[in-house]
C-alpha cells in the first residue's frame, strides 16, 4: 500500500484533485478492483480440470540508437526519443499447451523476422514454433527496418559478415525480442483472468470518403468540401483481458486490442498512443505493471477527424487517447467477472494468390514515366513501389523470389503463405492473430461470426504484407487497394478461415 501513496503524487496523474483526492481514489479504485476479485473467485483459481493456468509476461526495450532510420519512404535519421520501443511477451501455459503472443513497437515484422525469433525461442524454451505469433504495433515513429533486414537475413545465410550499425541493431533487436519471450516463460506463474470489453466512441475515423466526383479517397484532409460521406464504418470496441497473479493483490498484466492507426510523425522515437495506456494504468497500479498493446484491424480506420470539428497537437493528442483506453480498461476491470481458464492453440497456414502484373508493367514500374494516374503522383509512386520498388513493404517482384509459391499449373497466379493463429483462454475470450493492414470491416465480421464473446482480433502477425481491403475496397481503389499485394476476396478468406478455427475450439468446451 506504500506504494499507492508515492504513486499518488505522480505528475500528471488525476491532475484535476488535489493530492488528497488523488490518494483516495486510487485506493478506492483498487479497492473495488479487489473486492469484485474477491466476489467472483473466493480463494481459488478457476482451473480446468486440476491443471493450472500461467502466464509469464516480459517486456524488454528494443529502442535503435539516435541516428537509427526512421520508418518512411524515403527513410529519415532520428534526432531523438520521446519514449522507448519494446518488445512486450505473453506466455500462456496450461498443462502440456504452451504458446507465446510477442508483440512489438514495430512497423511490421518481415516474415524472416518472425521466422529467426520463433526458431530461437522454440530452440531455447521449447514452445513449438507454430504456438508462438510476432506481431507489431506498426507505430509509425519506429525504426525502418524491411529491406535492410532482408539484406541481413541474406548476409546471414551466405555467412558473410560486416560491421555496421545497421546490423548491430538488427542483432540487439532479434536479442531482445527472443529474450522478452523465454524470460516471460521462466518467470510465469498462475494467474486470473477476468476478460471483457469498452467503447471508444468518437476516437476514431474511416479515412476513406466517398466524393462528390463519385469516387473514393483516402485521407482528403479537413474540412474538404466535397466530402459526400465516410465510405466505411470504425470499430469502437476495446478488448481488454486483464492478469492477476495469486500471490498479488491487483493485477500484473493486461492486453487491450483497439483498431485505429496512430496519431505521432517526426523523427523521435515513440511508441505512440499505447505508451499513454500504460503509463496511466501504472501510475494506478504500479510500476510493475504491464501493459501490452496489439493493433486491431484497422487499414483505413485513423485518427483523424476531417470535420474539423477538434484539431488538438499530436502530443496532446496522443497522451488524450491514451488515457481515454486506460479508463476503459480500469472500466472492465471492475465491471467484468472472472472466467474459468481454459487454453489452447489452432494453427493453420492457407495459401492466397498474389497481384499479378505483366512484363509491361514491371518495365514501366522500373522506367520512371508516368502511366496510370498521372493527376496524383503519390498513388502512381504506391503502384511502382508494389510491383518493383523497395518502399515499406516489399514489392511484388521480391514476394515472388522469397516468399510466394510459383504457380504448379500455367495460368494459375503465385501464392502468398499466410498463417493465421488462434489463442483459446477461455469459453468467452480467444486472440487471433493475421499478417497484414486488415480493413475493419473484415475485424467486424470475424467477430460477428465468432462464437468467443471477446474475440481480440491482432493484425499485422508473422509477415509484412501491406493492405488486406475488402472485394469492395478493390472495386473503389484508391491507396489501399493500389498499395495492397493479395488478390481480391483474399481478406474474407482469411475471415473464413479463422472463424472456422474458433468453432473448432470453441466446440472443445462443449
Amino acid at each position: 500500500m506504500p506504494d499507492i501513496f508515492y504513486l499518488s503524487s505522480h505528475p500528471g496523474f488525476f491532475n484535476w484533485m488535489g493530492r488528497a483526492k488523488r490518494a483516495i481514489a486510487i485506493i478506492a479504485w483498487v479497492m473495488l478492483v479487489m473486492g469484485v476479485w474477491s466476489c467472483n473467485s473466493g480463494s481459488e483459481i478457476p482451473q480446468r480440470g486440476a491443471e493450472q493456468f500461467e502466464l509469464g509476461v516480459m517486456a524488454v526495450d528494443i529502442t535503435p540508437p539516435i541516428g537509427y532510420n526512421m520508418y518512411g519512404y524515403p527513410p529519415v535519421k532520428s534526432t531523438g526519443i520521446k519514449d522507448s520501443l519494446y518488445a512486450k511477451a505473453l506466455v500462456f501455459k496450461q498443462g502440456d499447451t504452451k504458446g507465446a503472443l510477442l508483440i512489438c513497437n514495430l512497423l511490421g515484422i518481415p516474415r524472416d523476422l518472425s521466422r529467426v525469433v520463433r526458431e530461437e525461442v522454440s530452440k531455447e524454451i521449447g514452445i513449438p514454433f507454430q504456438n508462438i505469433t510476432v506481431s507489431a504495433t506498426h507505430t509509425h515513429t519506429a525504426p525502418g527496418i524491411t529491406r535492410e533486414f532482408q539484406n541481413y537475413i541474406e548476409k546471414s545465410e551466405s555467412s558473410s559478415s560486416s560491421d555496421s550499425e545497421v546490423e548491430h541493431y538488427f542483432e540487439f533487436l532479434i536479442q531482445g525480442m527472443v529474450k522478452a519471450v523465454t524470460a516471460a516463460y521462466g518467470n510465469r506463474r498462475p494467474v486470473r483472468i477476468k476478460s471483457g470489453i469498452g467503447q471508444a466512441e468518437g476516437v476514431s475515423f474511416n479515412r476513406r470518403y466517398l466524393m462528390t466526383d463519385g469516387k473514393v479517397r483516402f485521407n482528403p484532409g479537413r474540412s474538404n468540401q466535397k466530402i459526400v460521406s465516410p465510405a466505411g464504418p470504425v470499430d469502437p470496441a476495446v478488448h481488454v483481458v486483464l492478469f492477476q497473479a495469486d500471490d498479488q493483490p491487483t493485477f500484473n498484466a493486461s492486453l487491450t486490442v483497439f483498431s485505429s492507426h496512430y496519431v505521432r510523425g517526426g523523427t523521435e522515437f515513440s511508441a505512440d498512443y499505447p505508451y499513454f495506456i500504460e503509463k496511466e494504468l501504472k501510475s494506478t497500479l504500479g510500476k510493475e505493471f504491464v501493459s501490452v498493446f496489439g493493433l486491431g484491424a484497422c487499414g483505413d480506420v485513423n485518427t483523424v477527424d476531417v470535420t474539423g470539428a477538434k484539431v488538438e497537437s499530436s502530443d496532446d493528442k496522443v497522451e488524450s487517447m491514451g488515457n481515454t483506453l486506460a479508463e476503459i480498461v480500469k472500466g472492465v476491470a471492475q465491471n467484468s467477472k472472472i472466467n474459468t481458464p481454459d487454453f489452447g492453440v489452432s494453427t493453420r497456414v492457407i495459401y492466397l494468390p498474389l497481384q499479378d502484373y505483366s512484363e509491361e508493367e514491371l518495365e514501366w514500374s522500373k522506367s520512371g514515366t508516368l502511366g496510370f494516374y498521372p493527376e496524383r503522383p503519390f498513388l502512381e509512386q504506391r503502384r511502382r513501389l508494389k510491383i518493383s520498388e523497395w518502399g515499406v513493404q516489399p514489392p511484388l517482384e521480391q514476394l515472388r523470389l522469397r516468399e510466394a509459391i510459383p504457380p504448379s499449373v500455367s495460368g494459375e497466379p503465385w501464392r502468398l503463405p499466410v498463417e493465421i493463429h488462434v489463442f483459446k483462454l477461455d469459453s468467452e475470450t480467444a486472440i487471433v492473430t493475421m499478417p497484414g493492414e486488415l480493413f475493419v470491416e473484415l475485424g467486424i465480421e470475424l467477430k460477428r461470426q465468432s462464437p468467443f464473446n471477446n474475440t481480440m482480433l491482432i493484425e499485422l502477425a508473422n509477415a509484412d504484407i501491406a493492405y488486406v481491403p475488402t472485394a469492395r475496397a478493390f472495386e473503389e481503389g484508391d491507396y489501399e487497394a493500389i498499395n495492397s499485394r493479395l488478390a481480391p476476396g483474399s481478406g474474407e478468406k482469411m475471415v473464413e478461415v479463422a472463424v472456422e478455427m474458433l468453432n473448432e475450439l470453441f466446440r472443445e468446451d462443449q
